[in-house]
Formats: structure tokens, C-alpha cells, sequence
């Protein structure tokens, strides 16, 4: 019988232990990652700074964050990445051991790629208490970007690990193998969590309803590494969709 683990982030008194049944995780999961950014990054080609705005009116730079149009050479694109609001002082961690069959047909939704008939806690604690790493998010090659954000609130699926298809046996699991990543965003001068790991790989939370906000923001910025401070804005702009299902 397919293997795999899970993590569910959420409140202490919802996190199930011992034995369990799927819907108990999806419920408490319902009460973790509630929130998150829709964050592209483009590299801009060398070229004089950019009017947003004129950009904007144009149709050069669209409020849904498609590829920039803006010539020749073109804007390549570094970065298309949902970030999760993950509040470690706030959320716990549970770990889960689920076997059951492969489904029949591709399932209607991301996520964990088996039926789920039997679920294990194997591990559950304040998410504080995790391993943390430093990560870069940001780009660090000097040169002048794009960013395009769009905040929504989300429902996730609980975690899973996208890269490890379900193994015929049980999956080993040791709680320091889990890494909580942080990293700044733009000139944020505190570090911000985006994300977690287990053994090197990443956790994914699919999402499986999403509520755009009905506004965008475009940011041009600068690296180079070496200024005091190797981020800069030099643009932004702010777009309201005139549909939100745009994004």
C-alpha cells in the first residue's frame, strides 16, 4: 500500500493526534494558511527606468501581471511563486503518516496523489520550536527587475512534498529534518517566513480556493551588491483589476 507524509499547520487544539481520519486534516489545515502573495519577478533588460504608470495606460504592463511588453530584448521571467502567510509564533506543526491506494484517475485537484484511507500522527509541536534557514529570495545578481504582487486569501490542502511521489513502505521521519525558511523580501528590514522543508525538499500546500484582492502593485527595483543597501526602488504603481479572476 503507497505511503507518504503530510503537514498540517494550524492551531494547537486543532491539530488531531494518534489515529485520524483525512477530513480532520483538511479541517484543521482550513486553520493555518489563510492568506498569501501571488509574487512575480521579471528581469528587466538594460534599459533607461521605467513609467510605470504610462506603462500601465499603454497596456505595456497589465494589472493581471502577464510578461511585460516592452521591446526588444524581452523581460525574462525569474519568479511566478504563491508565498503563504506562515505565522510560526501563532501555528503549530503536525506530521502524518497516510497510506491507501492510488487513485484510479488523475484527481480533480492538486496535492497528495493517493486515497487516503489511514492516517498516523507522528509528530506535532509549536512550529517556533523547527529548525530555521536562511534562504534568498529576492534576486542577488545585480541588474534592474520587475515585481508584480496581488494579495488573496486562500484555502490550502494540508502539505504534502511534491517531488516524492508515495512510497510503498512508510516514509522515515526525524522532526529535526523539518526547516522553517526565511528570507527579505524587497527592503523589508526583518526577515519574513516563506516557507518550509523537509530533508532539503519543499512542502506544498495547494491551494484549492483563492480570493484576489482587486489590486495589483508593480515594482521596479535595482540590485547591486555593492551599495549599502543592495535594494532599491526606483518605481511602483498600483493597478485595480477590472476583474479579479484576471490574476
Amino acid at each position: 500500500m503507497p505511503h507518504s507524509l503530510v503537514f498540517v499547520l494550524s492551531r494547537e487544539t486543532s491539530l488531531p493526534e494518534g489515529s485520524c481520519d483525512w477530513a480532520a486534516l483538511v479541517e484543521a489545515q482550513r486553520q493555518g494558511i489563510r492568506s498569501g502573495t501571488q509574487l512575480r519577478l521579471f528581469r528587466l533588460p538594460e534599459t533607461s527606468p521605467l513609467d510605470l504608470p504610462a506603462l500601465v495606460e499603454m497596456g505595456a504592463v497589465t494589472a493581471a501581471g502577464e510578461q511585460p511588453t516592452l521591446g526588444e530584448p524581452s523581460t525574462q521571467v525569474i519568479c511566478d511563486a504563491l508565498v503563504p502567510l506562515i505565522e510560526p509564533r501563532s501555528l503549530w506543526l503536525g506530521v502524518y503518516q497516510v497510506s491507501g491506494p492510488l487513485p484510479q484517475s488523475p484527481p480533480d485537484q492538486p496535492g497528495l496523489r493517493l486515497v487516503v484511507e489511514s492516517v498516523t500522527c507522528l509528530d506535532r509541536y509549536p512550529l517556533l520550536e523547527a529548525a530555521n534557514e536562511t534562504c534568498w529570495f529576492y534576486p542577488t545578481d545585480n541588474g534592474r527587475y520587475l515585481a508584480w504582487e496581488n494579495r488573496r486569501t486562500l484555502q490550502t490542502q494540508p502539505g504534502h512534498l511534491p517531488d516524492r511521489p508515495p512510497q510503498p513502505e512508510p516514509l522515515p521521519y526525524e522532526r529535526g529534518d523539518v526547516h522553517v525558511l526565511w528570507a527579505l523580501m524587497a527592503d523589508d528590514l526583518a526577515l519574513t517566513c516563506v516557507g518550509l522543508t523537509y530533508r532539503r525538499q519543499r512542502i506544498e500546500w495547494p491551494a484549492v480556493s483563492e480570493v484576489r484582492e482587486t489590486l495589483s502593485t508593480w515594482t521596479e527595483f535595482e540590485v547591486d551588491s555593492m551599495a549599502e543597501s543592495s535594494y532599491r526602488e526606483l518605481n511602483s504603481t498600483t493597478v485595480f483589476l477590472a476583474d479579479p479572476e484576471e490574476a
